[in-house]
């Protein structure tokens, strides 16, 4: 591999850390100075905190239609075993898990209060009940023993809601029955290999839904209809071996649903045997200081919002420069997703890419902006717009995800399988030639003999005209025969191997094909 195709490949496979917010970027980069662990594993746990955080805290003003949106993520990390999924998630979301940790203890005692004024209340109701049909046995007071009653039906202990922001090992049952009490949460899976062998991933409804921020019909087992205003998050970690297995299976419903393209994917560089890591507890936990701190005061907003929800969301909009800024963006994807573009594999994925980057930047501007002092001259500040170089921040990170997911998807792609049957095809053409010292051969030999793959018709074609079209050989016949015959170019001439006959061309480069694209042989 040349030198400046390594660095082009290292700068694609390396994320954009330029683009996070200046204390994210320092905290990713100390993190890794003191595990040795993978910095992209780093950012995508810490997006996923974040999202879970401020999908209950926030969203975004479409620039397209004007509604409000979520801006919740998917996300899916494939990292092999021993990279350090469990241990990163411990150490970054320990002040997320000990905020819902704080907040269950607090529900349990609220349960308790619950449960004993509603036995008060229910003992009560006994009597109001009994009063009710003494004065109808009487046929005296009963309007007043009515009225009683009914105040006292309004006077019902109303049972607390759960803090429930995440779940791991959900069933469906258990999932939908948390949602209709608390609509916005995420599951988060370490070890996602349960999630690819659960019935949850099958209800592939419930899941876009989630991520689309649209209201979700149920049938319940007192055969109600429900409808629940979702808000998901999703991250999961696997190993890509169980990965691949999952797509081989089950890939082309996922796909076709839609539901793969709604993640943002990455695929881990490993660490292992690379790491030179610190034994320094006290060093890493004080780098972390400032960022557990920022954490700290977005969750004391979240548990504000939960026990009070008349707080609205904040709801943020992009400038008029970032608008053109995603205007331009947009016109660059749709070409990319052309016959040809470098998305064409993944054109699911990419067509989501601008309302992912409206999401990341909803996220990174809140995080970086949102005041979590209680300042008054902090919110004056606080403008709720989402400036130019956040959503190009935005939009960078996305595209990375983006190659990542060519990347990792490219090997199924109809495209792969073309450019493999072409190289197939021009190795046979060549060995072909070599053996009969350049001499044009006959086409039909392609059928008869040629890549097992190809011979047929309908699938040789393409393959052969990409061969032609990149000037790498040419049909032609000779004068006075109806056969045709394969001749192989060199420096822009055909080679006939000596042969004086004349002939004619058939079929030769046609640079005006639209859709061409450059097959590397």
């Amino acid at each position: 591999m040349s030198l400046n195709k390594k660095t082009e490949k290292e700068h694609r496979t390396t994320f954009p850390l330029h683009c996070l917010p200046e204390q994210l970027k320092d905290t990713v980069e100390r993190v890794n100075m003191f595990t040795g662990m993978s910095m992209e594993l780093t950012i995508n746990i810490i997006f996923t905190m974040l999202s879970i955080i401020c999908q209950y805290l926030v969203g975004v003003v479409s620039p397209y239609s004007g509604l409000p949106g979520p801006c919740s993520l998917y996300l899916l990390t494939l990292a092999e075993s021993g990279e350090g999924k469990t241990f990163l998630s411990r150490l970054l979301m320990r002040p997320f898990y000990s905020q819902i940790e704080k907040m269950q203890l607090e529900y349990r005692d609220r349960l308790t209060i619950y449960k004993r004024q509603h036995r008060i209340w229910k003992t009560s109701l006994q009597g109001f009940d009994a009063n009710q049909r003494q004065a109808i046995k009487n046929g005296k007071g009963v309007e007043d023993a009515q009225v009683q009653l009914d105040e006292h039906y309004k006077g019902e202990p109303k049972r607390p809601v759960e803090p429930k922001f995440s779940y791991q090992d959900v069933t469906f049952k258990a999932l939908i029955q948390g949602l209709s009490l608390h609509a916005e949460a995420g599951i988060i899976m370490d070890e996602a290999i349960s999630f690819f062998r659960s019935g949850l991933k099958n209800h592939l409804g419930l899941l876009n839904k989630g991520w689309d921020g649209g209201k979700y019909s149920f049938d319940r087992t007192d055969g109600e209809n429900y409808e629940l205003p979702l808000c998901l998050m999703l991250s999961l970690m696997i190993q890509p071996g169980v990965f691949t297995n999952y797509v081989e299976k089950h890939g082309e419903i996922a796909k076709s649903s839609g539901l793969l393209a709604r993640f943002l994917v990455m695929k881990v560089k490993s660490s292992i045997g690379q790491r030179n890591s610190r034994i320094d507890e006290e060093g890493l936990n004080a780098v972390l200081v400032p960022f557990y701190s920022k954490i700290q005061g977005l969750l004391s907003l979240l548990e504000t919002r939960f026990y009070d929800d008349s707080i609205p969301k904040d709801q943020l909009r992009l400038s008029d420069d970032a608008k053109i800024v995603l205007q331009e963006k947009q016109k660059e994807i749709e070409q990319a997703i052309l016959p040809g573009g470098r998305f064409v594999h993944i054109r699911d994925f990419a067509s989501k890419a601008i309302e992912q980057a409206l999401r990341l930047a909803t996220i990174m501007t809140f995080y970086l902006t949102k005041p979590t002092g209680g300042s008054s001259a902090a919110d004056l500040i606080y403008t709720k717009i989402i400036d130019a170089r956040q959503i190009r921040n935005a939009l960078t990170i996305v595209d990375w995800y983006l190659q990542q997911a060519s990347d990792l998807f490219y090997p199924l792609s109809e495209r792969y399988r073309f450019e493999c049957d072409v190289r197939s095809l021009w190795s046979f053409i060549v060995k072909r030639l070599n053996k009969s010292q350049g001499i044009p051969f006959p086409k039909y030999e392609l059928l008869q003999s040629g890549p097992g793959r190809l011979r047929h018709i309908d699938k040789l074609t393409p393959a052969l005209n990409q061969l032609i079209n990149q000037g790498m050989c040419c049909i032609i016949r000779f004068n006075g025969s109806s056969a045709l015959y394969i001749a192989g170019i060199h420096n822009g001439s055909i080679c006939t191997g000596g042969v004086t006959h004349h002939y004619s061309i058939v079929q030769m480069q046609n640079l005006k094909d639209e859709g061409f694209w450059h097959v590397d042989l």
